[in-house]
């Protein structure tokens, strides 16, 4: 092994290590907080919660979100030519802009609303939002700063504070469900009032910056973005509302509750990953597109065989988890999980794909794609929801990401165009999976064991999986430079 080789294994690993000590962390304690929450508050609270927590998510993502986009977008060309004062300037300029619209729709919506627990909801989750998008948008340029042992240690501090503060607003204050937004709003400002007196990124602002060149640079491509994401936010949250329409908001807290458990297992690991790879991928994205096709299909080959796996125990052990997570009243959810779990998993498969188009400004297609993506997930959920159950809204947001995917490869199939020796590898990954399934449902479901043999039957087929794959996954070859 040469001595550039081993950087980049030893890079990799150290970042791969801090960055999911970032996500685990915080996913524990958020693994602590469910259960805890779940068997103390009701499916009513926990859907009305969930509306609104939604519908700020709609208004952040309109709003800001492709905001901190355009930072990942242009931060290396900014940071090499015209400088990052430039470009950290006219985005306050927008974010500001964006501060004003999310104070009049919010203000209007508190004015309407009658029942007292939803002007709570939205008074906390309008200061939430806006401290939590200036909190994210400071990290991505941390992590674009390659500052993932900083970032890690803040977000491990900030969610063990933020399960702190909630236990003692709801349990000794007793400030009902609304405590789980308001805790968040005492740690989002705290941590922005730490950053802004720190300044870790060294970011900078000066009003004689604004320019209306760079301003419509942004607003081209962060349109595109906000299509993008809006579209994706639809397929993810839309079936709340369609489940609020035809069944009531105990259904909405069910299926809500159960999705955000399945999601979060999923997509923490997913984000680790991206988090991990990212500052190399998208600059090696934005300086040679051409030259960036193996590095995609050297990223993609890892995120198939250790990721595949770890869904398919998810899946198959989704009742037990359930049992573990979720109070007694959201458990029958347990159903959806699988559905969930791949549906996740998949998005993080297009992601790769959505990097490519981006990069290589396909943005009319990658926008088209996505809006047909959420006007199917809609029209599904309309018909297949309302005939057939809420547990369908899992069923049709699988299809619908699924959809997404194939509209993908249809237009980049090289992103998949893996070598013959790693395509045998997936296949026997397949297979192996495909027995461990049989075996499973043959014979362990016939027996009536306790949860914890069950459990214990699972840790002994990931260990054989990876005692059979070992060779396999000590060969990776993960660039990051």
């Amino acid at each position: 092994m040469t001595g550039d080789q081993f950087d980049t294994k030893s890079n990799f690993k150290k970042d791969f290590f801090w960055y999911f000590l970032a996500t685990m962390l915080p996913m524990f304690l958020g693994f602590i907080k469910t259960p805890v929450f779940t068997r103390y508050f009701d499916t009513e609270d926990f859907g009305q919660l969930g509306i609104v927590s939604i519908s700020f998510s709609f208004l952040g993502m309109v709003l800001f979100s492709w905001i901190s986009s355009c930072l990942w977008r242009y931060y290396s060309r900014y940071k090499t030519s015209q400088g990052l004062s430039i470009l950290y300037t006219n985005l306050l300029f927008l974010f500001t802009i964006s501060l004003i619209f999310l104070g009049f729709a919010a203000g209007g919506w508190f004015m309407i609303s009658e029942k007292d627990l939803v002007k709570e909801l939205i008074f906390f989750s309008f200061f939430q939002l806006i401290f939590n998008q200036l909190f994210l948008a400071y990290m991505v340029v941390v992590r674009l700063n390659g500052k993932s042992r900083y970032y890690t240690v803040f977000q491990a501090v900030r969610a063990f504070l933020s399960l702190s503060i909630a236990l003692v607003f709801a349990f000794y204050f007793e400030l009902g469900i609304s405590a789980l937004i308001s805790s968040l709003v005492v740690v989002d400002l705290a941590s922005l009032i730490l950053l802004v007196w720190l300044n870790p990124a060294k970011i900078k602002f000066s009003l004689n910056l604004i320019n209306k060149s760079t301003l419509k640079e942004l607003l081209e491509y962060g349109s595109v973005g906000l299509i993008l994401n809006l579209s994706l936010l639809t397929v993810s949250y839309s079936d709340r509302y369609v489940i609020d329409f035809f069944y009531d908001l105990e259904k909405v807290g069910i299926y809500d509750q159960v999705s955000k458990i399945s999601q979060l297992s999923v997509m923490a690991l997913i984000t680790v990953y991206f988090n991990t790879i990212n500052p190399t991928l998208l600059k090696k994205l934005d300086t040679d597109f051409n030259g960036s096709l193996t590095k995609v299909q050297n990223y993609l080959y890892p995120f198939f065989l250790i990721g595949i796996p770890i869904i398919a125990y998810l899946s198959l052990f989704s009742e037990e988890l359930a049992a573990i997570l979720l109070g007694v009243d959201f458990r029958a959810g347990y159903v959806m999980m699988p559905f969930i779990f791949i549906a996740t998993y998949v998005y993080g498969i297009a992601n790769f794909f959505e990097l490519r188009l981006k990069f290589s400004n396909q943005l009319t297609w990658l926008g088209s794609v996505a809006v047909i993506t959420a006007i199917l997930n809609i029209v599904l959920n309309l018909v297949f929801v309302a005939n057939f159950g809420y547990h369908w809204a899992a069923y049709t947001t699988l299809f619908s990401y699924c959809f997404m995917l194939l509209l993908f490869y249809y237009r980049d199939k090289k992103v998949l165009e893996l070598s013959s020796k790693k395509k045998v590898i997936l296949l026997k990954m397949l297979l192996v999976l495909t027995s461990q399934y049989l075996i499973f449902k043959i014979f362990v479901d016939k027996i009536d064991l306790q949860n914890e043999f069950r459990i214990m039957i699972g840790l002994i087929f990931a260990l054989t999986y990876f005692l059979f794959f070992r060779k396999s996954i000590k060969e990776l070859k993960i660039p990051v430079n």
